[in-house]
């Protein structure tokens, strides 16, 4: 692999328990309904913050809400965290001479607020948001994006995510999909329907992608 593409929340970053409960907090400080977290991942993948907002309001965002939304960040990502192992597994890649990215449905203010939090900020070549492509996963659009500022062809790329919709992603840009199994609650770890490798801890990519631990 020449490069190696990332998704955010649930794969670099332990924010499972944090990001939708953002969402769920902006939604009811708006006058919204109340939702479950598990409501907010069950959509999340629709588009960027102010879509899945917008489904969750049942209503279009009104001037100045999406800032209310980011303050609920704010005070969020404080609890952020990389996943054990994940600093070492980046700065390997990168020490073997391979290009790393982040391709998230976050937006761009709300990714950098995140791995900032997280001390990553500044640890990827490229970050591509869910605001800055037209198609969300599982359409390879911002992967493709992430790939062309690389300057890696998708045959010689990867793809880590921790859900079904981003080794979908993956598989329709051309790229390998590897399914980051170290975030999840599920008991066996990798029950995904979906075709790709399975790494069990950050350090296990390397079986995955060619080269030595």
């Amino acid at each position: 692999m020449r490069a190696v593409v990332f998704d955010l929340d649930g794969t670099l970053l332990d924010t499972m328990a944090i990001s939708p409960r953002v969402y769920v907090d902006t939604v009811l400080a708006l006058g919204g309904p109340r939702h479950t977290p598990d409501d907010v991942v069950a959509m999340w993948h629709i588009g960027p913050s102010p879509v899945v907002l917008a489904r969750l309001l049942g209503r279009g965002l009104r001037e100045g809400e999406l800032e209310c939304y980011y303050a609920h960040v704010e005070r969020a990502v404080r609890q952020a965290r990389a996943f054990p192992g994940i600093p070492e597994a980046v700065a390997g890649l990168a020490a073997r001479g391979v290009r790393t990215a982040v391709y998230t449905a976050a937006t761009r203010r709300a990714a950098e607020l995140k791995l900032e939090a997280a001390g990553m900020g500044g640890a990827f070549d490229v970050i591509v948001c869910g605001d800055e492509v037209a198609a969300p996963k599982p359409a390879p659009d911002g992967l493709w994006r992430a790939l062309e500022l690389l300057g890696v062809e998708p045959a010689l790329a990867a793809y880590v995510g921790d859900g079904a919709v981003d080794l979908g992603c993956a598989r329709a840009a051309g790229a390998h999909g590897v399914h980051a199994c170290w975030g999840t609650a599920e008991p066996g770890g990798c029950g995904l329907p979906e075709p790709g490798a399975h790494a069990g801890s950050p350090a296990a990519l390397a079986d995955h992608l060619g080269g030595p631990h």
